[in-house]
């Protein structure tokens, strides 16, 4: 096992040739071969994932430690998977999966209207899940981890009083229950993308979270959001749109009568804002 973990580490990081590594690990250069495309391994048959930094790997490390499963039965069988409300990014993550690992993979909705998307594979459950693994990757594609990890965890937040004349609020805010991983995320913004936020920590949620205490990630600086939307932004098309409009709405109104417009645009059912059917296209391209 642990000459095979060193036939994958020098083919990763020095990009030797199957012969090299032969005869550096006295192994038949027939199974240095077979090991690196895939053919098999000392697990048995399986699809060798391409873990050189991407920004499909990228994406789908922030998306998978925001909202995925990494699931290990007692067989040692390793399963990936996301469940999700939002199509498009079950989609997108469907397509990262399918560009790390090799041929088509499908989204499946199950009978709670929920999108699954499942995988099985040994060596990205063990990448995905050591963030000093996945460091190299994102220190590359840092915009596309950011967002792949907002897809999961973030949203834009719109507050607007009952008063049709009330003001509209805005803020992007990502929650999660690993402190560390939001520090590290919002020290990206900060350091890639000049982007500040805000690190609170939030009220515990028994239905969401149980007795873990959640944290909060908050843009709250018109500039910052600003940044936000154009180096990173969310591939869900309902959390980009709102924010895209809000955004455009402040930024031509002001606060008040762009909470007036809002709300011409919108309108709140229970705890969720949805577009009216006004006939406007959406949001805008670009800020």
């Amino acid at each position: 096992m642990r000459a095979y973990e060193r036939v994958l580490e020098a083919r990763r990081d020095r990009g030797s040739s199957c012969e090299t590594i032969a005869k550096q690990l006295d192994l038949p250069s027939s199974t240095v071969y077979n090991w690196i495309v895939g053919k098999n391994s000392p697990l048995g048959s399986f699809v060798l994932p391409t873990l050189t930094p991407s920004p499909s790997l990228s994406y789908l490390a922030g998306a998978m430690l925001g909202d995925g499963d990494l699931v290990r039965s007692a067989s040692y069988h390793y399963q990936l998977r996301l469940r999700v409300k939002d199509r498009d990014f079950a989609e997108k993550v469907c397509s990262c999966f399918s560009s790390v690992l090799g041929g088509p993979r499908k989204v499946r909705k199950n009978g709670s209207g929920f999108y699954v998307v499942r995988v099985w594979s040994r060596m990205l459950y063990e990448y995905i899940s050591d963030t000093r693994a996945i460091q190299k990757t994102v220190d590359r594609f840092p915009s596309e981890f950011i967002k792949g990890f907002a897809d999961a965890e973030g949203s834009p937040a719109i507050s607007v009083g009952q008063s049709r004349k009330s003001s509209l609020g805005f803020y992007i805010v990502m929650v999660n229950t690993d402190l560390g991983l939001l520090k590290w995320i919002k020290r990206l913004m900060r350091l890639r993308f000049g982007i500040h936020s805000r690190l609170l920590e939030g009220k515990m949620h028994p239905s969401m979270w149980g007795r873990v205490p959640c944290y909060y990630l908050k843009i709250g600086r018109r500039e910052d959001q600003l940044s936000f939307a154009n180096s990173v932004g969310f591939c869900i098309h309902r959390k980009r749109q709102k924010m895209l409009i809000a955004l455009e709405l402040l930024q031509r109104l002001g606060p008040l009568k762009a909470g007036v417009e809002w709300q011409r645009i919108f309108e709140k059912r229970g705890r969720v804002w949805v577009m009216r059917d006004t006939g406007r296209c959406g949001a805008p391209d670009e800020i």
